[in-house]
């Protein structure tokens, strides 16, 4: 789930530039976790009056569900702001 292939297809960039470059995703990826639990576990405790240990534990069911994807959505935010896509290489130009 983890895997990662070394270089983009299309463009042959190198997804890993630096030694520990993925450190960075996490923390794009911990407000995206914050965005998504929060909510959740409020309206769990607050809206329909769920024993809050069963709100936790119905949040902690949601992120494994979600795991992959959080991950994912991280890293690709993360190399959004370190590497620029030339637009001239979309176009094949």
């Amino acid at each position: 789930m983890l895997d990662m292939p070394e270089h983009c297809p299309f463009c042959n960039q190198k997804y890993e530039i630096e030694p520990g470059f993925w450190l960075g995703a996490l923390w794009t990826s911990y407000p995206l976790v914050v965005l998504i639990e929060l909510p959740f576990l409020l309206t769990a405790i607050l809206a329909y009056d769920i024993n809050p240990f069963y709100a936790i534990g119905l949040m902690a069911f949601i992120f494994l569900i979600m795991w992959s994807t959080i991950l994912r959505l991280g890293r690709s935010i993360w190399i959004n702001l370190s590497v620029h896509f030339d637009e001239a290489l979309k176009e094949g130009k």
